[in-house]
């Protein structure tokens, strides 16, 4: 948007450009044009770069994403420790983590929610209960305000054989 739309010989005025870079961090290239009512150049473009920096917010990071249960008995609890970072720049809160309805394990976990501060590990421990007998490999997913993870939730797996 200009601020001044009709200038007189000489006069100058100021451009105020506004780019949507909402969740697009990155570098970026713009050409914004201007018609004018110069005679032989009825446009004039301006050639913008730069780089929209992420917003600071919580980050989530699991050491292991593949946890090996090994051979459970049907029935059989078994606790898992899982070691959650947060690499953002805001507190993370982990509100719940589980499996899905008719899982071959079922996981859960009775102490959240658990705020992890920026820059800092904390163990979320889950136990997970065998179901019925067979190999399985199960998502967990674990629900957070983490930036970088899906609304439904970061994922992480657990296998292993009941028999």
């Amino acid at each position: 948007m200009l601020v001044k739309h009709i200038l007189k010989p000489g006069e100058k005025t100021e451009l105020k450009t506004t780019f949507a870079t909402k969740n697009l961090p990155g570098q970026f290239e713009k050409i914004t044009t201007i018609e004018t009512d110069i005679p032989g150049q009825p446009q004039i473009e301006v050639f913008m770069t730069g780089t929209v920096k992420e917003a600071p917010g919580p980050k989530i990071a699991v050491a292991a994403r593949k946890n090996d249960l090994g051979i459970l008995k049907p029935g059989e609890k078994k606790k898992q420790i899982i070691a959650v970072t947060n690499p953002g720049e805001l507190p993370l809160t982990i509100t719940a983590a589980g499996t899905k309805k008719g899982a071959g394990v079922i996981a859960v976990s009775e102490s959240l929610p658990v705020t992890i501060a920026a820059g800092q590990k904390a163990d979320l421990e889950l136990t997970i209960t065998a179901g019925r007998e067979g190999a399985f490999n199960e998502r967990i997913m674990i629900e957070s305000n983490a930036k970088n993870a899906p609304k439904t939730g970061y994922i992480i797996f657990v296998n292993g054989k009941t028999e």
